[in-house]
């Protein structure tokens, strides 16, 4: 099969592979995969399949959300980062899949676009807009994130609860990968791209918040995405 794979992804800011953990994600796992791409950096989501960044496009056929990317591109090209993993491990590993984006995440948008990261957030990806029109684009944002948060329910909570509620996932993610390497030991897997998306986005992003300070507390989680980080992305480190 054709390897000619290009990777849409938000452009690279604030010192980590990507301020996406989706974007993040997919990289390290095509990475891990062995799978030659080359990077498109597209700043807004409008034109992309599912109106969401990540994509790709594989021989001219684009593919959204990176969840099913990777399925996709495991399944067509027959690669198991995870071979010799026990059902047991492999529902550990969606469990953990689904706590980092499903709240994490959610989390770390609250903290960045309308917590305390917001000053520094927002001169990073707006202070390229034209200043006349930079607090407008600055205004819709918010406006929109406020309503996404309130749907899905982060929103909905007081600032000291958001950050409990991340401490303890956080205290999770540095439980799980323990003293390493990685969550499974001396081999990478797939979950690896999952939680090194997260905890570097926490412990490596340019920004300081409480959050971020929470994270970068677990001495394990630091050393974990540093690991990864100078290994997969050595222009990084």
């Amino acid at each position: 099969m054709s390897d000619d794979i290009t990777l849409v992804q938000f452009p690279r800011r604030l010192g980590v592979p990507n301020a996406s953990p989706f974007c993040c994600k997919l990289e390290l796992w095509l990475k891990l995969a062995g799978i030659p791409y080359r990077v498109r950096e597209e700043a807004m989501p409008f034109k992309a399949p599912k109106k969401k960044i990540p994509y790709i496009i594989e021989n001219g056929r684009e593919i959204g959300d990176s969840t099913l990317i990777i399925e996709h591109l495991a399944t067509t090209r027959h690669i198991d980062l995870d071979a010799g993993l026990t059902d047991r491990e492999r529902g550990f590993d969606q469990a953990i899949w689904g706590m980092c984006d499903e709240r994490l995440y959610w989390y770390g948008v609250w903290d960045r676009w309308l917590g305390p990261g917001w000053p520094v957030v927002s001169d990073a990806f707006f202070g390229e807009i034209p200043g006349p029109i930079r607090p407008f684009m600055k205004a819709f944002a918010q406006r929109a994130i406020r309503k996404q948060l309130w749907a899905q329910g982060t929103g909905r909570h007081r600032p000291d609860e958001i950050l409990g509620m991340a401490k303890r996932d956080i205290a999770a993610l540095a439980a799980i990968v323990g003293d390493g390497p990685y969550v499974h030991g001396d081999r990478i897997r797939s979950i690896d791209a999952v939680v090194y998306a997260y905890v570097v986005n926490l412990t490596e992003f340019q920004v300081d918040t409480p959050m971020t300070e929470a994270a970068r507390a677990h001495a394990n989680l630091v050393a974990y995405a540093r690991r990864i980080t100078e290994t997969y992305f050595p222009e990084l480190a």
